[in-house]
C-alpha cells in the first residue's frame, strides 16, 4: 500500500492487530507508526518491530520515507530532515484513515535518527497518545561530536567539501554527489566507527543503499529535535 506525501507515493506497510485486547467499543485499535534510522528502509529491520506491535495486538504502519527504498521520490538517497517529518506526518495522516484504527490512538515509534524525528511530529501533530524513541539522536550536536571522534580530520575535510559539492550541484540541477552510510574506519562515510558497517549490513535488505547525498553532513549538527521535548502532548518512551 502506498500513500502521498508532497505529491509523491510513499511506500508502507499496514499489519492487523491480533487479538481483542485494545479494541475500542467501535472494534478499532490503536496503531502504531514506525519509520527507520538514518537511510534506512522497511526492508532493514524494520519489519520485526512491526510484527511485535502486532502480535501485541496494535495495529502498525511501517513506511519507506521519500527518495528511500520502495518509495517515490527523485533524486534517490537524499535525506532532507524537513521531508521526512513530512513523510511521518503524511503517515500518520493515512493511518487514521485505515479501517479498523482508532484516529485518536495513534503511537509513533523511531530509532537512532527517526527516534529524534517522533518528537518534532508528536509536537506539531498535537494528538499523538504515546512515542517511543529507541536509542534516539536528539541532539544534532553530540551526534555529530561522535561522528567525528571516530573520524580523522582528514576525512572530516572530505565530508564536509563532499556537502558543499553536493550542494552546490543541486543548485545547478545536478545529480547528487554522494557519500556512504557506513564505511569502514578512516574511510570516508556518514558513520565509520568500527561497529557502524557490521551493524548496517546485519539487518540491510534489498532495497536499502549505501549512500546517501552528502549535502545531509552539513545540516546534521544543527538538527537538535530533543529541544521540543518538553513540548510534547504525550508521554514518551526512550529506550537505550
Amino acid at each position: 500500500m502506498s500513500f502521498d506525501s508532497g505529491g509523491s507515493r510513499c511506500a508502507g506497510v499496514h499489519l492487523l492487530g491480533e487479538g481483542d485486547a485494545f479494541l475500542d467499543a467501535q472494534g478499532r485499535r490503536p496503531c502504531v507508526v514506525l519509520a527507520h534510522g538514518f537511510a534506512g528502509t522497511v526492508d532493514s529491520g524494520l519489519m520485526p518491530y512491526a510484527e511485535g506491535f502486532a502480535a501485541a495486538g496494535l495495529d502498525a504502519l511501517a513506511f519507506d520515507y521519500r527518495h528511500f527504498g520502495l518509495s517515490e521520490g527523485e533524486p534517490r538517497q537524499l535525506l532532507s530532515i524537513k521531508r521526512q517529518l513530512e513523510d511521518y506526518a503524511a503517515a500518520i495522516a493515512f493511518a487514521r484513515t485505515l479501517e479498523g484504527v482508532d484516529p485518536e490512538r495513534i503511537v509513533l515509534w523511531g530509532s537512532s535518527f527517526s527516534g529524534g524525528h517522533v518528537v518534532p511530529v508528536a509536537v506539531a501533530d498535537g494528538r499523538v497518545i504515546a512515542a517511543i524513541a529507541q536509542t534516539p539522536s536528539m541532539d544534532g550536536i553530540v551526534t555529530f561530536a561522535g561522528a567525528a571522534r571516530a573520524a580523522t580530520p582528514a576525512m572530516l575535510a572530505r565530508l564536509t567539501l563532499a556537502g558543499l559539492r553536493d550542494l552546490a550541484g543541486s543548485l545547478r540541477g545536478r545529480a547528487p554527489v554522494t557519500v556512504p552510510v557506513v564505511a569502514p574506519p578512516g574511510s570516508l562515510g556518514m558513520m565509520t566507527s568500527p561497529d557502524a558497517e557490521p551493524g548496517y549490513r546485519a539487518i540491510t535488505g534489498p532495497s536499502w543503499r549505501n549512500e546517501v547525498a552528502a549535502r545531509i553532513a552539513l545540516s546534521l549538527a544543527s538538527y537538535r529535535p530533543g529541544l521540543q521535548a518538553e513540548r510534547l502532548p504525550c508521554p514518551m518512551l526512550v529506550q537505550i
